[in-house]
């Protein structure tokens, strides 16, 4: 995995109509406050913040979510499958219609369930 400044290059290849991503490792980087309906990020390691992002039917699969800030974010029909949430924060975000399964966090599963009784509404 390539490991730069990628949060101004998402965007452009987004706005250019790219939806897919696969296999960033991006760092303290910001994507707050845009528009990213309908992107997947595949096998990405993402440390990053999302607040108040619209990220509707967007899919984070088979990768690492690890501290990413989801605060206020718009997350209606979005898809967590497959990855590591540890030290992820969802209050306040919009989670209607969220499919959140098979999904790890400090070695051990999490599911749905989890998510809607106290990963969810949690804020560190």
């Amino acid at each position: 995995m390539n490991k730069t400044n990628l949060a101004n290059s998402i965007l452009e290849a987004y706005h250019r109509g790219q939806r897919y991503f696969e296999g960033l490792d991006m760092e303290n980087e910001s994507l707050e406050e845009q528009n990213l309906e309908g992107v997947v990020f595949n096998k990405c390691s993402l440390y990053i913040s999302f607040r108040k992002a619209n990220l509707s039917n967007a899919h984070f699969i088979n990768g690492g979510i690890k501290t990413c800030d989801f605060r206020e974010a718009n997350l209606t029909n979005a898809h967590f499958e497959n990855v590591c949430i540890e030290s992820a924060q969802f209050a306040r975000a919009i989670t209607t219609g969220i499919y959140f399964d098979n999904n790890s966090c400090y070695g051990q599963d999490v599911t749905q369930q989890h998510f809607e009784e106290w990963i969810k509404d949690h804020e560190e």
